[in-house]
């Protein structure tokens, strides 16, 4: 092996540059392709038209890529829906720092798109008589009075056909007096009623136990 100036045995420069770089893991630069022949369409595309996968990219191009996804979507739609929901909700639960990260990713998106989430909350409590909103617009007051399983769809039905120039009622206060002592209501649909809006402001948040 004359041409390094270094006078070694055959043996010896079969082992430097052959045995040695497998030994120590030696390997050449890869220079990254430019273009590649998806196999679903056969076309040869640049690697911009491939998603990203690590150090290299997807199997198919982009279009085929989504074609194969929304021909196989409906085999797991909804199959893992409950699983996830309830991980999340656990999740939630029990750890604050993902609290602290939805939080902030909720806000994040709110502020982002302000005044068309407000728009479109606008909209909604005009015209659909089935929004949710509408069970904790008195959020202060109603969460803590709501037990533990009472139906959101029967307090819904009551909400919706409360009907015109009437209002929804709590027939005992959530926070009233009842023949001078204080009384605690629940927020249930059989503590529903309809009243007039004069009814209403002349009942305020007292009842005698003969209106019961």
């Amino acid at each position: 092996m004359d041409r390094l100036g270094i006078g070694i045995s055959a043996s010896t420069e079969f082992t430097l540059f052959y045995i040695a770089p497998t030994c120590y893991n030696v390997t050449m630069p890869r220079q990254p392709f430019l273009s590649k022949v998806c196999p679903q369409c056969g076309i040869d595309k640049p690697r911009s038209d491939y998603y990203k996968k690590g150090a290299t990219v997807s199997h198919k191009c982009k279009p085929c890529s989504l074609a194969d996804i929304h021909k196989r979507a409906h085999k797991y739609f909804g199959k893992y829906s409950e699983y996830q929901n309830d991980w999340r909700s656990n999740r939630y639960a029990s750890d604050a720092k993902y609290r602290k990260k939805i939080a902030q990713q909720k806000k994040a998106v709110y502020e982002k798109h302000k005044d068309a989430i407000n728009e479109a909350r606008r909209i909604r409590w005009k015209t659909d008589p089935y929004f949710p909103a509408r069970l904790y617009y008195r959020r202060k007051d109603v969460k803590d009075k709501t037990p533990k399983g009472t139906s959101k769809k029967e307090l819904l039905e009551i909400y919706a056909k409360c009907p015109k120039g009437m209002e929804v009622d709590h027939i005992i206060p959530l926070r009233g007096i009842i023949d001078g002592r204080p009384v605690t209501g629940l927020h249930v649909p059989w503590n529903l009623q309809y009243l007039t809006p004069t009814e209403n402001r002349k009942k305020k948040n007292r009842i005698t136990e003969s209106d019961l």
